[in-house]
């Protein structure tokens, strides 16, 4: 069986957008990394972010549901290939707005052995469900696998999280039982990355996934002795390790399928928002995370987040406000840079520093008489001190020196 290999598989590389309510007809072409570029959507509220992942999954979703057969994926994937060398998606109607994708075809070629069946798709959306089911039982790994593949929505896969947890894990005893021990190690690697993601994303270096085999859970130990279930993390954990669930199940299948544990799927996931409920340390940790565990996945993701933005290589970052591509210094920016240059702000200072600059200089402007205007000065310094930082105090007192 050939599998697919980054270099092989069509990522996207072009998005065109011909109406997304007030911006209109303009392009988002990713740069040239090798083998692809990731894509991450910034702009203020309204300026189509959302909208363009949403129009994305109307599209993309039709070609890699799994529960759609090869010969059909191929068959659809062949009906659109355009002039050249460019796959063209051009049936995308969401909220009366058609917008189409391009999407790279280079060295791409339908031999029977090449499957895209064996790829990753998934659209997680800014209100993640993080919902998980209880399990009563063990359920038949094809059945649910096959439940799996026709629901095919991150929902659907998060709710089955545990379920597939408690599967494996039964499925281990047997293998044990059967002295398998090749699907014995692939099971326990399984696990061990899984505890070690959980482990980086609670801080907590000597978690552990506990199986409760008397009924069919499982808890977070931590370090402390504190159990946590799946469905007591807070929603800033939930929101992230949703995503984790989708795409660990989704990987796993793959595996499963193609009967190699070592092999890293291609395919393309659009997240909105990321950062959703996330510490600001989280928020910077959340994209690196997950490249480094997919490293064959294309991540679109739309974002607020300065931290997201500078927390990521190989990627293209397009500002739908202005409708331009950032330079890849912005990864190397500080929070505070980003804050003036990409976010629109007049400067690094909160609003609250703002309103005592403002009270500052119009003292400096209004007041003459020079005793007058230092104890004016000091006065309000002396009022704000609790608010002042260290370089906002430096920065004032500095201020008022040039004046002396």
């Amino acid at each position: 069986m050939l599998l697919l290999v980054p270099q092989g598989f069509p990522y996207i590389t072009k998005i065109h957008v011909n109406d997304c309510y007030a911006y209109q007809n303009f392009d988002i072409i990713l740069n040239k990394d090798n083998p692809f570029s990731h894509l991450v959507l910034t702009g203020r509220n309204g300026s189509g972010k959302t909208t363009i992942l949403k129009s994305l999954n109307a599209s993309l979703s039709n070609f890699y549901y799994q529960h759609i057969s090869k010969d059909q994926r191929i068959q659809q994937f062949m009906n659109r290939i355009s002039n050249g060398g460019l796959v063209a998606y051009e049936n995308l109607n969401y909220q009366d707005k058609q917008e189409f994708i391009l999407l790279n075809s280079t060295d791409i070629s339908f031999k029977e052995s090449l499957n895209y069946r064996f790829s990753i798709y998934s659209f997680l959306q800014a209100t993640r469900s993080s919902k998980i089911e209880p399990v009563s039982t063990v359920v038949k790994d094809d059945d649910l696998n096959d439940h799996l593949e026709k629901q095919n929505s991150s929902e659907f896969f998060i709710k089955q999280f545990k379920q597939y947890l408690v599967n494996k894990k039964v499925n281990q005893a047997f293998d044990i039982l059967d002295n398998n021990q090749a699907k014995i190690a692939d099971t326990e690697r399984f696990f061990s990355l899984m505890t070690q993601s959980f482990r980086n994303i609670l801080e907590d270096p000597k978690l552990e996934l506990i199986f409760v085999k008397e009924n069919f859970d499982f808890h977070l130990q931590l370090s402390t002795g504190q159990k946590i279930t799946f469905e007591n993390l807070s929603d800033g954990f939930s929101a992230l390790i949703s995503i984790l669930m989708d795409l660990f199940m989704r990987v796993d299948i793959i595996r499963k399928e193609v009967k190699d544990f070592s092999y890293n799927p291609c395919g393309i996931v659009l997240i909105d928002e990321p950062e959703t409920h996330l510490h600001l340390k989280l928020q910077y940790e959340v994209m690196p995370l997950l490249t480094g565990l997919f490293p064959n996945v294309q991540f679109i993701v739309a974002t607020h987040s300065p931290a997201v933005i500078s927390s990521i290589k190989n990627a293209t970052v397009f500002d739908l406000t202005s409708k331009s591509t950032e330079t890849e210094s912005i990864v190397g920016s500080s929070f505070s840079e980003l804050m003036v240059s990409h976010f629109g702000l007049d400067n690094e200072y909160s609003n609250i520093a703002d309103d005592i600059f403002a009270q500052i200089n119009h003292i400096i402007k209004t007041e003459t008489d020079p005793q007058a205007r230092k104890k004016r000065l000091q006065t309000v310094l002396t009022e704000n001190e609790r608010y002042l930082s260290p370089a906002m105090q430096l920065e004032l007192e500095s201020m008022i020196l040039e004046l002396q």
